[in-house]
């Protein structure tokens, strides 16, 4: 009897010793999930940021109104152009205004020898659409602008005073830099003549036997404008 009651109770003891260990797993286990949770819920926000920065950026495209540009590659063409645009979303107008004779492709269609400019220049209005919202991304747009040129020749005392109206098609492609932004477009129009004279300067009497030459034609441009939102 002395031995199987050794033996029940060294069975009792091995049960409780399993139900112990049993336990103490339990709560080992209970306390690294509850643990998990806290790291999980501590990390929670910092997964979040990227959404955040991803909204605000987002807040920031729809906040934009217009900008203001300038055109320096103008002075390799037609002249560099100093703008105001506005809009939102994807739809944008601007107005600008042009230093015709400051280009060097101005120089070379427009003048013969002998001849320089005067003061000339060219006032536009144009309308974009862009594919992506913000004032960003690739666009489409029309134009037009007026033209008035006014080109001298000392020799002969005459002075040249033209009009030319023009329509163009555009495309290209506007890559912003946090509120400032680069953008490259080519586009082609069609010059018209509107106006032609031909006076005597200062000395001069000889303008009846001049006659202003038509420079209407089909043309190509470019633009590189670099802005800053507002």
């Amino acid at each position: 009897m002395a031995k199987c009651s050794v033996g029940v109770r060294a069975r009792v003891a091995l049960r409780a010793l399993g139900v112990v260990v049993a336990l103490v797993f339990s709560l080992t286990r209970s306390a690294d999930a509850r643990a998990a949770e806290e790291t999980e819920a501590e990390a929670g926000p910092k997964l979040a940021e990227p959404k955040l920065v991803s909204v605000a950026a987002e807040a920031g495209d729809s906040a934009r109104h217009g900008s203001v540009f300038v055109d320096p590659l103008g002075f390799a063409l037609f002249g560099p152009r100093l703008g105001v645009e506005l809009g939102a979303g994807r739809l944008s107008v601007a107005a600008h205004a042009r230093w015709f004779n400051a280009g060097l492709l101005s120089h070379s269609l427009f003048l013969s020898d002998g001849d320089t400019f005067d003061f000339s220049y060219g006032a536009g209005l144009r309308a974009r659409y862009f594919l992506s919202d913000g004032l960003r991304g690739a666009h489409l747009g029309l134009a037009g602008e007026y033209l008035s040129s006014r080109i001298a020749n000392a020799a002969s005392r005459v002075l040249t005073r033209s009009a030319y109206a023009v329509p163009y098609a555009e495309a290209g492609y506007r890559l912003p830099f946090g509120g400032f932004y680069a953008d490259a477009s080519a586009g082609v129009g069609y010059a018209f003549q509107l106006s032609a004279t031909v006076e005597n300067l200062p000395g001069g009497s000889s303008a009846a036997a001049f006659e202003a030459t038509d420079k209407s034609s089909v043309y190509g441009t470019a633009s590189l404008e670099l802005g800053l939102y507002f």
